[in-house]
């Protein structure tokens, strides 16, 4: 009876620990053309129930609902931008002011939420959706973003997923004024360390098989910039497309690029120290041979198994500097799980933890600090009159005819 009863708490057990695997909290972008139920609590998880049941009540106005899923989506990918500035979701940005928006980010298991609100469900591909096949009339639609491309990168991937949503979207608004659409996923595309869902630190940079031309990644060396460089000699400045070349050491990375009228060639040189961290040794530009060395005085520092990172990284001294704009960097000393996959470790930032600001706020809390003492102090010091102290001495009275 014992070995039953163990048996079958173990079975329990089990079943619950693999419903907790299959479960994962993936962002929701739901738009449509008519208003919502009550609104959720964006700033919490929504458990699948949660979701279910809000659903449902969506589902009372009759809409036609169309799903469409990414193999793998989360909050950090609506924040990517291109060197100028554009979001991927052009559509879905837009879709802001002309729509009834609502955006979780956080949801359990969506997709399976809104497959068993309705029985009338189809499900189909965008391969299998194109301009020529007529959208079946049904209650519900997922449509599956499945058909990622070859060193296809992921923003050209968002971007022209949310072209084909706009297309979509736009052709059932013809044949019906009541569409609720969502953009979800089946799982989450960025995991962090602890199930920590938000971040102050800039995202790690994964390698691919075609590098971009502004990030080079080796078996000994991480670098990165978000643009192009800018390269200031004798108060002429002048932006320059760096390519990296390769080297024969371990401890350096050089970097050449021409503009209009210079030939230019960067690199840096790193130190291993026995304290457990890396350094920046030197730093030279040479600009039409004409070399530069500049003096950094081991500021640029960072532990092992992490990079260094950096809004605008400047190098410079009274005649030359280059700035790399949005700069990280880390030499592969010690090997870790992220540098093995081609990606960064957590990036050491240039900004300390006490900034102008926060030294502000504390020297104007100290000197408050100081005058509420003083005062305390004053007050304390206070003596009343010796008559109204004695204990022993003839009782004050006053008569009310008085």
């Amino acid at each position: 009876m014992d070995k039953g009863r163990k048996f079958q708490c173990a079975s329990l057990y089990l079943l619950v620990l693999i419903h907790l695997c299959q479960s994962e909290f993936v962002p929701v972008f739901m738009w449509g053309t008519k208003s919502t139920s009550d609104p959720l609590p964006a700033l919490h998880k929504l458990s699948q129930n949660s979701f279910k049941d809000y659903i449902s009540d969506v589902l009372k106005s009759n809409p036609t609902v169309v799903l469409f899923v990414e193999q793998s989506l989360s909050p950090e990918d609506f924040g990517q931008r291109d060197r100028l500035g554009n979001s991927p979701f052009n559509y879905l940005s837009k879709a802001r002011k002309s729509s009834k928006v609502t955006y979780l980010p956080y949801v359990q298991n969506p997709i399976k939420a809104i497959r068993h609100s309705s029985e009338d469900v189809f499900e189909t591909s965008i391969e299998q959706l194109t301009d020529d096949v007529e959208i079946p009339d049904s209650k519900v639609i997922i449509v599956a973003l499945n058909d990622a491309r070859d060193n296809e990168q992921r923003f050209d991937l968002l971007k022209r997923h949310d072209s084909f949503i706009a297309s979509v979207y736009e052709k059932l608004l013809k044949d019906d004024s009541n569409v609720l659409a969502f953009y979800t996923a089946h799982r989450a595309s960025w995991i962090g360390s602890g199930e920590i869902h938000s971040r102050k630190s800039r995202a790690l940079f994964a390698a691919s098989d075609e590098q971009s031309p502004n990030q080079y990644f080796s078996e000994s060396i991480f670098f990165y910039t978000s643009g192009n460089a800018n390269v200031t000699l004798n108060n002429n400045v002048e932006t320059v497309a760096l390519s990296y070349t390769e080297t024969n050491t371990t401890d350096s990375v050089v970097l050449t690029g021409a503009a209009n009228t210079s030939n230019i060639q960067f690199s840096l040189d790193f130190l291993k120290s026995s304290t457990g961290y890396w350094y920046i040794q030197s730093v030279n530009l040479t600009v039409n041979n004409t070399l530069t060395q500049f003096n950094i005085n081991g500021s640029i520092y960072a532990p092992f198994r992490f990079s260094y990172a950096c809004g605008d990284q400047t190098f410079g001294n009274a005649t030359a500097g280059i700035t790399l704009p949005q700069f990280q960097v880390q030499p592969v000393f010690l090997s870790t799980i992220f540098t093995k996959q081609g990606k960064f470790d957590d990036p050491y930032n240039c900004v300390g933890f006490t900034t102008i600001p926060i030294w502000s706020g504390l020297f104007v809390t100290f000197i408050l600090m100081i005058i509420m003492s003083i005062g305390l102090t004053m007050m304390m010091d206070i003596k009343t009159m010796d008559r109204f102290d004695d204990a022993k001495g003839k009782t004050i009275t006053i008569n009310v005819s008085e």
